[in-house]
This record gives C-alpha cells, structure tokens and sequence, in this order.
C-alpha cells in the first residue's frame, strides 16, 4: 500500500513541479494560467523527485563516474563524453536542472513553509537547497547566487566566488539544524519520499553533509586540513549511524518511474552503451572483491556455463556491448532505489578525517567499519566480508599517502555511481588514474564543466568576469578549492 501511496505521489509531485518556474537568466516561462498556491507536501515531493532524478542521478554523476574511469562508453565513435568532449551546448541541462527545478523550488517550500510556521518543511528546504548549491559549484566553480533569484533587479546576475557559495552552504545547513529545533505545526509523512517524515534522519544527513564539506574544503587555499578534519570529526558524530538513516529514493517498474540508471544504461531508453569501465573491473579483480558480482552483470562468456565480468577501456571506439559487463541490477533494476548519501561514505569521512588529526593507526578501525558497511549494505555474505576485510593490510604501518590511497579507493567503490567519486578525486588525486589515449581537445581528466551556452549568450560579461575561458580549455581550470 505504501509503495502504491509513493507512487501516486511522485506522479503528483513531478507534474506539480511544472508549475513552479524560474525565470530570466534560467529561461523558464511563467504562465498566468498555472496555479502556484501549492502545499509544502506538493512542493516536497516533486523537488525530491528532481533532486533524485536529475540531479543526483543524472549529469553530474553520469559524466563523473566516466571520467574516474568506473563507467565506459562502449560503442560510439571518438569523440565522446568519454573522450572529455564536453562543451558548452552540453551543460545546459544540468544548469538548468540544479538551479530552476530544485534550488528555485527549494527556495519557495523554505518561504511559505516559514510563513506557515511548518519549520520541518523549511529545514528540509535548506538542506536540498545547500546539497544541490554544492553541486552546482563543484561541478561549475564560481555559481550566480545573491543575484540569482531576484529578476526584478538583476537580469543578469554577478557570480559569486566559491568560497562565498560554500560559506552560504554551512550557513543553510546550521539554519536548517536551528529550524528543527522549532515546533513545526505540520511535518511531512508520505509525501517526503526519502525518510518518510522521520526528521531525526534529516538532520543526521544534515550533519553528514556539513562533515562532507568540511572535507571538501580541506586542502583549498587559506585553510588549514587539521581544523576543517577536526569539523568533520565534530559533525560526523552526530551523522548517519547506520544503513537504517541512508537517504534512498525509491523507483517502480512503471514506464515513467524507473530508476535513472536503468533508463540511462539498460532499458534503452536513452542508450545503453555505458558499461563497466575496464579499468574499475580490473581494480575489483585485483582486489579479490566480493562486491564485482554486486556492482556489475555478467558479460556474453565464450566457454559454456562461465561467468566472466569484463569492462570496456575508457576512450576507446567501439565495443561488441554484450561482451562488456552492465551494471549491476542492485543500482540500475528498473525498481532499484538511488542512493542519496549513505553510512558507508559517512564512515569513509570519518576515517579519512581521523588520518589527518590522528593517523593512520587511529583510522585503520574506522577504514575497515566503512567498508563492512558498504558489503552489508550490499548483501555481501559475511564470509566472503570478513576474508575480504582482514586481508587488507593494517593502515597503521603504511605511510601516510599509502594510507589515504587505500581509504580513498575503498571510498571510491563504496561510491559506485555517485557524483562525489569525481569531486573526491579532484581534491585527493586518489585513486590514481591515467587520462584516456584518444582525448578530443583536452589531454588531462576534466576538473569542471564548460558554463552552459546560455549562459555565454545571455550573460556573458559575468561569465567572462570568472576568468573561465570558452571552449575546451574551460574544463582544466580547476574550481577553487581543487589547488593539486
């Protein structure tokens, strides 16, 4: 019954989403015939339905995931987004999508739920509204914001730094914190298709996200990486505690309601040329990880009754694509949920953070806690976990760089699919990686995306003020807090 009540929900939702619009410099028309008084219930659903959908589980991952070379484009002819040929007719969407459909809805549930005094609904508004800023930013660098919304005045709006963009970020994610603190006259059920209105799991989410910046910002200019790890260590304690608080957004069977990666990559919907990378199945097989068989499908086997995972090397032509491994049904069944933000990657931060103000003796229990999760949460036999884990070599008699390394890779599997394994890379290096023989124009792994062609053409003196060039040479300017 319930699943049927989500269902019906998300239905509503996304079509109610249509009738918030955004407007100027996003280019999304506002019609006097739509209604827009909709309830804080009718906002919530559908934001979450785009953050999940085109958000979380679109662009920014689906580019990311192949340029950390865990995804392949197996079966086009170079060049492709694969081969780092992005430019900037192809980001408009993802512009789009972060700004016009969550971040200005976000922005409305946040006003008329204070208005109504419904301070859970407005909490959750923070939240999404920091969570999708930080993608926007990371992903692009310097974002419109103060101006953004305020088409009376501002047409055109200025960017603001990134560093100003993260600074909002902390500040929405305390005031969401303060707003749970208020007794808030209705607070969601149903309709909130993430935690189902249980509001102590937003804010430990809120508090994971809060411990994930701090990391991000770790080694930007002017910051000192003990104190921001320390700020992660004093948010962490308060984060996600277990598989029960993982943010999930869950999908259906029905056309329309499918999980986005099996609509990206196996039913066809809009391809289903991504398949695993050669260099990701390749990482598992050297590992002896029990997690491949989870993480991809078989390949077509030459030898009766075997089963053999195969990846495709990233930027290469071509590929026979059912001799390359899909990924795996737990991530792309058509009614598979979409991870959000999960334990595993808040036991990773934890274990990462305790490295720098401890050392590695201090993480190596955190490491291997992380990495349990992530196997039960997957449904690894406690076996094959336990063999796995106690193989792997104490962190406390590596060196320091080793040791990151071996938290960052696990980190980067436990993270299959997710748009952080692109943003951890850029700021760790880690796992080492070697940009693709065939590259269109640009000889290194992208560091961010071209700004949207609108945006050149609409706004293009504020554009132009970032110091981020046209063209391909756009995606080796690094963000700012990316300095390796």
């Amino acid at each position: 019954m319930r699943l049927s009540t989500i269902n019906t929900a998300l239905i509503i939702g996304m079509t109610l989403l249509l009738f918030i619009s955004c407007e100027n410099f996003l280019e999304v028309n506002t019609s006097p015939n739509v209604p827009t008084n909709v309830t804080e219930n009718q906002i919530l659903t559908g934001v979450l339905a785009r953050h999940s959908y085109q958000v979380i589980g679109n662009w920014p991952a689906r580019h990311g995931v192949k340029w950390t070379q865990q995804i392949a484009f197996a079966g086009g002819v170079p060049p492709t987004w694969d081969n780092y040929d992005l430019t900037e007719g192809g980001t408009n969407a993802s512009w789009t999508f972060g700004y016009a459909n969550v971040i200005k809805n976000c922005l409305e549930l946040d006003q008329i739920a204070t208005k109504n005094g419904n301070f859970a609904y407005s909490g959750i508004a923070k939240i999404l509204t920091a969570w999708n800023l930080s993608i926007l930013t990371d992903t692009y660098g310097d974002i419109p914001w103060k101006e953004a919304f305020d088409p009376e005045t501002h047409l055109n709006p200025k960017y603001d730094s990134q560093q100003d963009i993260y600074n909002e970020i902390f500040q929405l994610l305390n005031a969401a914190l303060e707003d749970f603190k208020n007794e808030s006259i209705f607070k969601p059920g149903t309709h909130d298709l993430v935690y189902n209105g249980n509001m102590a799991n937003w804010e430990r989410l809120a508090y994971t996200l809060k411990a994930r910046y701090h990391m991000r910002l770790s080694n930007a200019p002017g910051e000192n990486k003990q104190e921001r790890a320390q700020l992660a260590l004093n948010a962490i304690q308060y984060g996600l505690g277990s598989n029960a608080h993982n943010a999930l957004f869950q999908y259906f069977t029905e056309p329309g309601s499918q999980n986005p990666w099996y609509q990206f990559a196996i039913g066809g919907r809009w391809d289903d040329r991504d398949r695993l990378s050669a260099n990701y199945v390749d990482l598992l097989k050297s590992l002896n990880d029990p997690r491949l068989p989870v993480q991809a499908r078989p390949a077509i086997a030459f030898i009766a009754d075997s089963i053999v995972y195969r990846g495709f090397p990233n930027g290469m032509p071509d590929g026979i694509r059912n001799q390359i491994s899909q990924i795996g049904t737990y991530y792309s069944a058509p009614d598979a949920p979409l991870y959000l933000l999960h334990y595993p990657e808040a036991k990773f931060i934890e274990a990462e953070a305790t490295l720098i103000v401890h050392g590695a003796a201090a993480a190596d229990p955190i490491y291997r806690e992380a990495i349990r999760a992530h196997m039960d949460k997957l449904g690894v036999g406690p076996s094959d976990r336990d063999t796995y884990i106690d193989a792997l070599p104490n962190l406390g008699t590596l060196s320091y760089d080793i040791a990151h390394d071996h938290i960052m890779t696990q980190k980067y599997i436990a993270n299959f699919l997710s748009p952080e394994v692109w943003s951890d890379w850029r700021r760790t290096s880690y796992p080492i990686l070697t940009p693709v023989t065939h590259a269109a124009k640009v000889d290194e792994i992208p560091r961010r995306f071209p700004y949207p062609l609108n945006e050149w053409q609409y706004n293009a003196d504020n554009v132009t003020a970032t110091g981020v060039p046209l063209g391909y040479e756009s995606m080796k300017s690094r963000v700012w807090w990316d300095p390796n």
